[in-house]
């Protein structure tokens, strides 16, 4: 009854916070101030404290880093491929190399011109990267063939390969004059950030805030929005009243489950959904500990409740997903299997954690200590007790948890989500149970069996769509005997702002600040 008096508490104040926001604000911009003056301000929830994309985190961090980066090629306001950096590309017959011809007079912020040089340095990049290698698996190697062309050759096929170099976490383009003068300290300093980008970055502070002028000189066209600003703002409610009140215009974040319908509803706000790419998950590590042992992992596997996750952790927006891909959007390779995952079966739950001689013993869930991540733990902890475990919860600091359970995988089990880049089966199953992919990569389980590693790597490769689809439905099979991990949810998508801005709504999930407009 408590915490049901506290929800109902909280929704209150935040109904009243919506219902007041009707009113003008000291904070709200005018409706006169003069479009070419006029900052526009962007919330999200951690401003990078590196722009070196193929040394440091990506996470909510990639959005701060990626308006003043471009790609080879980007999603269109359909999901559609198309050029971008590179004027067209070619894919050879068997799969085996892309041609990309680049477009001349496009200049880095430091004025010097993107060459095919550049390029291959970027590739190169992302080849050696601990964060990104994982994505050219099957990629042999880079050649300049002439200034303004490089050619991709493959070791074999790999149908979502494409899918990569659209997303500036995997394939952003560098200045290879700027990394190699800055070394160690490139990305670190404002003058040291440099970018082909449709903004540059005139102020920074770390983990905080990025200023950003509009390039005038954007091989593109200049961005219709001169100025702006993106802070961090970690805790959602926050955002969200700040929001409302116009303190900012944008939110780059989902609106949580609790808020969702009050700001779908609010006067000067508009909020638009789609299929998210996040899935929230139970990682276990498989390598070392208790979890080691299957039996352990199945019991988890039959005792948790993921209706009761989705209903806690996103107000019920969204939907239980039974493996990674399984998303309510379509999801390239997706077998779109029903009914694949364990029933919950708390006597079958209770006798395997006794085959494991686990009855009694004390496991610790780590996870982090911001929503919904701790009110997750707590309803695992419960399911948990329930089958004869003893479970302590510890709540940490995000960068912590980055480098204590994914990086360095020293936990047991863990609650956390995993943002996809792409809309392929290979990114997401590869990036997160390839053995190739253990660690900061992705794969935070420490989850490898070479039966997975032969049937991930095949289904790259193949080339026609059902055949592709099976193989992931063999992999799912594996998963889901190996219990790598508890598949939890997909929570609905969405991104809020104000209405003095337009924006394709297909273009809204992209988080790219040159997509918006004052009205």
């Amino acid at each position: 009854m408590k915490r049901k008096m506290v929800w109902l508490v909280v929704v209150s104040v935040i109904a009243l916070i919506v219902a007041g926001c009707g009113q003008n604000s000291t904070n709200a911009p005018t409706p006169t101030t003069a479009s070419a003056d006029r900052e526009l301000v962007v919330g999200i929830p951690k401003v990078t404290e590196s722009f070196n994309f193929y040394n440091t985190t990506n996470g909510f961090e990639s959005m701060s880093m990626s308006q003043i980066y471009d790609t080879l090629v980007t999603k269109n306001n359909s999901g559609k491929t198309v050029p971008s950096l590179a004027e067209k590309f070619e894919i050879s017959t068997d799969g085996k190399t892309y041609t990309f011809s680049l477009h001349k007079g496009v200049r880095f912020s430091n004025g010097l011109e993107f060459k095919a040089s550049d390029a291959k340095y970027s590739i190169d990049q992302a080849l050696a990267s601990s964060w990104t290698s994982w994505c050219y698996a099957s990629v042999a190697g880079c050649e300049i063939v002439d200034d303004y062309t490089i050619k991709l050759n493959m070791k074999t096929p790999n149908v979502g390969f494409l899918e990569y170099l659209t997303n500036p976490m995997y394939s952003a383009m560098l200045s290879e004059e700027a990394v190699k003068k800055y070394g160690n300290d490139y990305g670190k300093t404002v003058e040291s950030c440099v970018g082909t980008g449709p903004y540059i970055l005139k102020e920074w502070k770390p983990g905080e805030l990025c200023v950003y002028e509009a390039n005038s000189n954007y091989f593109k066209g200049a961005p219709a929005i001169k100025k702006v600003r993106m802070k961090t703002i970690s805790d959602v409610n926050a955002a969200i009243i700040a929001l409302q009140t116009g303190e900012i215009n944008s939110y780059f974040n989902d609106i949580p489950g609790i808020s969702y319908d009050a700001v779908a509803k609010a006067d000067k706000v508009n909020m638009v959904t789609f299929p998210s790419t996040i899935f929230f998950e139970t990682i276990l590590n498989t390598k070392t500990g208790p979890f080691a042992d299957v039996r352990l992992r199945q019991a988890v596997a039959y005792a948790v409740d993921r209706q009761q996750m989705l209903t806690v952790g996103a107000e019920g927006k969204g939907a239980v997903a039974n493996y990674p891909g399984n998303r309510q959007g379509y999801t390239e390779g997706d077998p779109a299997l029903t009914n694949s995952w364990y029933s919950l079966d708390l006597e079958k739950a209770k006798q395997l954690v006794k085959e494991a001689g686990m009855e009694g013993k004390t496991i610790t869930i780590k996870t982090y200590a911001t929503d919904p991540y701790p009110k997750l733990a707590t309803i695992l902890q419960d399911n948990l007790s329930k089958i004869g475990l003893k479970v302590e919860v510890q709540q940490m600091e995000r960068s912590a948890f980055i480098d204590q359970v994914l990086t360095k995988g020293q936990f047991e089990i863990g609650i956390c989500r995993w943002a996809a880049g792409t809309k392929d089966m290979d990114e997401i199953l590869y990036g997160s149970l390839a053995t190739a992919s253990i660690g900061s990569a992705g794969n935070w389980s420490w989850y490898s069996n070479p039966a997975m590693d032969a049937l991930l790597t095949k289904a790259e490769s193949e080339t026609t769509s059902e055949a592709r689809k099976q193989l992931y439905a063999d992999a799912i099979k594996i998963y889901t005997k190996d219990v790598p991990q508890i598949p939890l949810y997909y929570p609905n998508g969405s991104r809020a702002y104000s209405k003095d801005l337009v924006i394709d709504k297909g273009n809204v999930e992209y988080d790219r600040i040159m997509d918006y407009k004052w009205k």
